[in-house]
């Protein structure tokens, strides 16, 4: 193949959420998704803030972020990514719509990520419309089988949801992105190509990360394994080279630090 590499010194400094922005904010510890790969659980196990993994599902407000008094971060890679650890749920709307405001409102551009639900969508694109301008939505989208996504993310929505809560943002005027972190299947181009036409920002790609520390296989049956092992033939470098040839030229993708290790990518913009 024919990329254009760079020497190893070279390869980006950016990583994980840093490549998205330099300013992180989460106003809960835990995730009710339970997404079997979450590093938010993973790091809250290793540095003992929890010792069980199911433990991580128990959401409870972070007083002292939630109560943080705003400033304003100039500069898109200041700008605020949130949330990073947890998800935006429909039972914390009140709680989330009111933070957000407050942080939109001291003139900060904001990043939220989320594995959406239309539910919540909804509310934030009525509720944040006069800050419209200053918000991009990136949804998390891995992969179109229900199956698939229902094994790795076991309490997240369905695909059928985050394409409507894709559609719906983008039917407002907000800027709409995807993230394909992890993709979870050889899926991938596919769901780039159905969420292209309702993305006018950027299409993330990228591995799943550190799988020995993240994924825990403990007790694992045979059918489990087989969802990990079709990750892992996902992510050889055939395949990713295979990708990288099918998806290079949309010009909206983007490549994400793991992708970009193993083709020797240089580094890119904060996006």
């Amino acid at each position: 193949m024919n990329l254009e590499r760079c020497d190893e010194k070279m390869l980006i400094k950016k990583t994980g959420t840093k490549e998205w922005s330099t300013v992180s904010k989460n106003i809960f510890f835990g995730c009710r998704h339970n997404c079997r790969y979450c590093y938010g659980r993973a790091n809250a196990l290793r540095f003992k803030q929890i010792m069980k993994p199911d433990e991580w599902t128990d959401m409870h407000l972070n007083a002292r972020s939630f109560n943080e008094r705003p400033r304003f971060y100039k500069g898109i890679e200041n700008r605020i990514m949130m949330p990073t650890t947890h998800d935006i749920l429909p039972e914390h709307l009140d709680i989330t719509v009111g933070y957000l405001k407050k942080w939109l409102g001291a003139g900060n551009s904001i990043l939220i990520v989320s594995k959406p639900h239309l539910e919540c969508i909804v509310r934030l694109c009525e509720d944040l419309e006069q800050y419209r301008d200053q918000i991009v939505f990136r949804f998390t989208i891995g992969s179109w089988d229900d199956v698939v996504l229902k094994f790795w993310e076991p309490d997240a929505p369905s695909y059928t949801e985050r394409m409507q809560s894709l559609k719906h943002a983008y039917n407002k005027g907000y800027k709409t992105s995807v993230s394909c972190e992890p993709y979870l299947d050889g899926s991938v181009t596919f769901v780039v190509d159905e969420v292209t036409p309702f993305v006018n920002d950027t299409i993330w790609i990228g591995l799943m990360n550190d799988i020995p520390h993240r994924v825990n296989t403990t007790d694992w049956t045979i059918t489990e394994i087989s969802f990990l092992e079709s990750i892992k033939k996902c992510q050889t470098k055939e395949f990713v080279e295979f990708l990288y040839q099918d998806l290079h030229e949309n010009p909206k993708v983007r490549w994400k630090d793991s992708i970009k290790r193993v083709l020797g990518l240089p580094e890119e913009e904060i996006g």
